[in-house]
C-alpha cells in the first residue's frame, strides 16, 4: 500500500478495559441488555479495526460509549484515550450522564473530534471514513463536518432494525418528534455515504444504496485464531446440545426447549447460558426437566470453554421473522469458530455457502427441531467432529478479520 492511510472510525465500540469499566457500572439489579449483544458489538468493531491496521492503515476510533442514567452509575465520564497500538488510538469521548444532554454532548464532540483529524489528517496520502451506522448521532454529526474533504465515506451497518422505519415491526412504534427527526437524520447521512458494508443482502435492498457500491459482510472471527493451535478439549460425557445467547421468545428459544423435551434421548441434556426476558420461564422449567441445565449468564471465557465441550450448539433463531432479513446472528461465527457443529435454522440473510458447514432445522418448529436433534446425533460421534473441524476451518480462513477488512479497504478503493 503506497502512501500513508489515514482511517477515521466513529462508533460506540469502546476497548476492551473500557468495556469492563462500564460493565463494573452497571447498577445492581439493573438489566441492561440481553447477554452477548455488548460483547458482540464491540468485538465487531474492534476486529474491524484491528484488520485494517493490518492493511497498514493508521486508525483513529472516536467512541461514544452507550451509557445511559437508568443504568449505569457515575454523573460525567471523562474522555479516556488510549493507544492500542502504535497505529490504532481509541479516544473514548467524554460526556454528562444524563438524558438527551448526553446525546447532544456526544453529537458535538464527535464532531469537534472528525474537524480535528481532518485538520490534523489533511496532507495524508489516502483518508477513509467508517461510520458505525446504526450510531444515528455520529453519522448526522460527523459525516456533514467532512463534506468536501479527499476521502471515502463508509457505512457499516450492523443493525437495521433499531431506527429503519420501512420495516414492517418498526412502523408500529409510537413515532414521535424526536424519532421523526431521527429518521430524517438516516436518510440525509445515507446520502452523504460513498459505499455501504452490510450484513445481508436484504439490508442494501432496505437502505436503498442508489447505485452506491456495496458489500455484503455477515461477520467476521479473529484472525490470531488461526495461528492459535487450540488443544482438544474433552467433550462432555453425554449429548450435550448448548445455547448460548440473548433468551427471548422471538430468538427462538421456546422452539428449541420444547423441541428438545420432545426428543426422546434421556441420556442428553440442553444447556442453556444468558438473560433475558425467558429467562424466568426457562428456570421454571429447568428446575421441572433434570434433562435441562439454566446457568444463567456467565463470563465470555466460560462460554467458549462450554461451547468447545458440548457435541452440539443451536441457533433457533425463526427464519420467518422480519427482523432475521437484516441481521446474521455473531453468535454463529462464535459456534463455528469453537470447532463444534452447528445446528441452526435457515436464516434467510444467511449466504449459501455456509450450508456446507452447518446442520440445518427443517421445519423451524418444537417438531422439526426435535427431529434436527435425532438426526444431528445419529451421525456419531466423529462425523460430529469433523463436521465441526470443517466449519472451523472455514469461518477462520475465509471469515477472518483481516481478509473482512481488506475487502472493505478495496471497497473503499472501488476495487471490490
Amino acid at each position: 500500500m503506497s502512501g500513508q492511510v489515514e482511517v477515521l472510525y466513529v462508533s460506540s465500540a469502546p476497548t476492551q478495559a473500557e468495556f469492563q469499566r462500564m460493565r463494573a457500572s452497571e447498577r445492581t439489579g439493573a438489566q441492561v441488555v440481553s447477554y452477548g449483544m455488548p460483547e458482540a458489538s464491540f468485538k465487531f468493531h474492534n476486529l474491524i479495526q484491528c484488520g485494517l491496521v493490518e492493511q497498514g492503515c493508521r486508525v483513529h476510533s472516536l467512541v461514544g460509549r452507550s451509557i445511559t442514567r437508568q443504568f449505569h452509575t457515575g454523573r460525567w465520564w471523562p474522555r479516556r484515550r488510549e493507544a492500542v497500538s502504535d497505529r490504532l488510538t481509541v479516544d473514548h469521548l467524554p460526556f454528562p450522564n444524563l438524558p438527551v444532554v448526553r446525546q447532544l454532548w456526544l453529537a458535538l464532540g464527535m464532531a469537534v473530534g472528525a474537524l480535528a483529524w481532518r485538520w490534523r489528517t489533511r496532507k495524508a496520502a489516502t483518508r477513509l471514513l467508517v461510520v458505525d451506522g446504526a450510531y444515528v448521532s455520529a453519522m448526522s454529526s460527523v459525516l456533514p463536518c467532512l463534506r468536501g474533504a479527499r476521502l471515502t465515506r463508509v457505512g457499516i451497518f450492523a443493525d437495521l432494525y433499531s431506527y429503519m422505519i420501512d420495516i414492517d415491526d418498526a412502523s408500529d412504534r409510537h413515532v414521535g418528534a424526536v424519532y421523526r427527526a431521527a429518521r430524517r437524520s438516516v436518510s440525509a447521512s445515507l446520502a452523504m455515504l460513498d459505499a455501504y458494508v452490510v450484513l445481508t443482502e436484504q439490508m442494501a435492498q432496505v437502505l436503498d444504496t442508489d447505485g452506491k457500491p456495496y458489500i455484503v459482510m455477515e461477520g467476521l472471527v479473529d484472525a490470531r485464531l488461526v495461528e492459535q493451535d487450540e488443544a482438544p478439549v474433552a467433550k462432555s460425557d453425554h449429548p450435550t446440545v448448548l445455547y448460548a445467547g440473548a433468551l427471548r421468545k422471538e430468538y427462538g428459544l421456546e422452539t428449541l426447549v420444547r423441541g428438545f423435551q420432545a426428543w426422546d434421548d434421556s441420556s442428553a441434556e440442553l444447556i442453556v447460558l444468558g438473560q433475558g426476558e425467558y429467562a424466568a420461564e426457562l428456570a421454571d422449567i429447568a428446575a421441572r426437566d433434570p434433562r435441562i441445565t439454566y446457568l444463567g449468564p456467565v463470563p465470555l471465557a466460560e462460554v467458549l470453554e462450554a461451547e468447545r465441550r458440548a457435541w452440539l450448539l443451536v441457533n433457533p433463531r425463526p427464519p420467518d421473522e422480519t427482523f432475521t432479513q437484516y441481521s446474521f446472528p455473531s453468535k454463529t461465527m462464535e459456534y463455528l469458530a469453537s470447532g463444534t457443529p452447528v445446528l441452526t435454522t435457515r436464516l434467510p440473510g444467511m449466504p449459501a455457502e455456509y450450508l456446507d458447514h452447518v446442520l440445518t432445522v427443517d421445519p423451524p418448529d418444537p417438531a422439526g427441531m426435535a427431529a434436527a436433534l435425532a438426526a444431528a446425533f445419529a451421525l456419531g460421534g466423529d462425523e460430529l467432529a469433523r463436521r465441526g473441524a470443517r466449519g472451523r476451518d472455514f469461518v477462520l480462513t475465509q471469515k477472518n478479520n483481516n481478509r473482512q477488512a481488506a475487502r472493505i479497504f478495496r471497497l473503499a478503493k472501488g476495487d471490490e
